[in-house]
């Protein structure tokens, strides 16, 4: 793509760029990225403008969503750069105008069943990309139905079920366990919006979801030894309950294999989910044991994974490890998670997770006093009666923090 489109070209050069600047601080480098960045911003504004008055071919389309999330990307790393904390960030502003080109152009309408639809390997990654973005904002900033009504991100499920089942390497994980994320939030913002009238849809909706994460099964190409044989020789991830059991670790506990890297970070994507629904759309409080049970789970998968070296990479769980970073009790997950932050930034990688770590040392102060975890034992059977502490969350990070960037 890079090599074709001229726009593509100069915006990964200028995300490459911002990190040599890092080893080589030189005012000629530092010129020659913002020359390539504008001369991306410049082209990338020309071909928006043209197809607001004839919609792109599907090369055109891909190239320009491509060139997008490079521009989103130097801005995630980029945190000294960012607008102030009460603007919509430059990162979050381009993923969503990724995913209304996504819209424009999606192929979909055009098929009565999304499985008939064969996305190219560009547009996957686009999809990915695009929708992680958008999608992982969600959780930290206030319901809005408007931001997954009406069937947003469904072309991440386009394909066949063998295809929106497999780990990407843009996100650790398949497309339907991220689409999911929106399906979460978007019954959540349901619920928050018709309290009374929802319950009849709730309930059962949580209730599917659950069962369909609790025996989601993800697969990659390139599986470990652990892994379950499909017919196709291609692999699925082993059931949670055999996966830390059977992956190999080296002498401090830590992975050793790629593949299993990616198998344990796509399960770490598939607790969150969970906790994310028990916590927002269900309003279970922290202390619940259903939540604690998997916050448990999830810290034992982040411990095993490496956070430096040649297995560390895009596929990071970061939204996962702030998860357990807000919502742990007990001092054994939360310094899971510190661990991991403190590992991580001691690396002095360009990156995101600095001032990602600082929010989440304020937010954890601020939580002690404010947020206070109903007794289990008294909680509401009606979900719409029960305390929706997320949102009292949420509004205090929106307020203090802005739009967090968990990418």
């Amino acid at each position: 793509m890079a090599s074709k489109d001229s726009c593509v070209r100069s915006a990964i050069l200028a995300l490459a760029g911002t990190y040599v600047l890092d080893y080589q601080p030189r005012e000629r480098i530092r010129q020659v990225a913002q020359r390539h960045y504008k001369n991306a911003v410049i082209l990338l504004s020309m071909a928006l403008k043209g197809a607001r008055d004839q919609l792109p071919t599907e090369n055109e389309a891909d190239c320009m969503v491509a060139a997008m999330a490079l521009l989103n990307m130097i801005d995630v790393v980029s945190p000294e750069q960012r607008r102030p904390p009460n603007c919509v960030p430059r990162w979050l502003e381009g993923a969503r105008l990724a995913c209304r080109m996504l819209d424009a152009t999606d192929p979909g309408h055009r098929y009565w069943d999304p499985v008939n639809i064969q996305p190219s390997e560009a547009q996957t990654g686009n999809m990915i990309i695009a929708g992680r973005a958008a999608i992982l904002a969600l959780p930290m900033t206030p319901l809005d139905l408007a931001a997954t009504d009406n069937h947003q991100f469904a072309w991440l499920l386009q394909g066949s079920e063998h295809d929106v089942h497999r780990v990407h390497g843009g996100c650790g994980m398949s497309p339907k366990l991220l689409h999911r994320f929106s399906q979460i939030t978007h019954l959540s913002a349901y619920l928050s919006a018709h309290p009374i009238d929802s319950e009849f849809l709730i309930k059962p909706g949580v209730d599917k979801l659950l069962g369909d994460l609790g025996n989601l099964r993800q697969w990659t190409e390139s599986a470990s030894s652990s892994a379950v044989s499909r017919p196709d020789k291609s692999r699925d991830i082993s059931l949670p309950r055999d996966l830390l059991s059977s992956i190999k670790l080296d002498k401090r506990g830590v992975i050793v294999d790629r593949e299993s890297m990616t198998e344990v970070t796509a399960e770490a994507w598939r607790l969150a989910a969970i906790i994310y629904l028990r916590c927002r759309l269900e309003r279970l409080p922290r202390s619940h044991p259903d939540v604690v049970s998997q916050i448990s789970e999830l810290a034992k998968c982040i411990r095993v994974m490496p956070t430096s070296g040649t297995f560390f990479t895009a596929q990071a769980p970061f939204f996962p490890v702030f998860l357990l970073g807000v919502l742990a009790l007990h001092e054994s997950h939360v310094q899971c998670a510190l661990d991991w932050f403190h590992s991580v930034i001691s690396t002095s990688c360009r990156s995101s997770v600095p001032p990602a770590f600082q929010a989440l040392e304020r937010v954890r102060a601020w939580m002690g006093p404010n947020i206070h975890d109903m007794n289990p034992s008294e909680l509401p059977r009606r979900i719409f009666e029960r305390y929706a502490w997320w949102e009292t969350l949420v509004a205090h990070i929106v307020s203090t923090e802005g739009t967090l960037c968990l990418i």
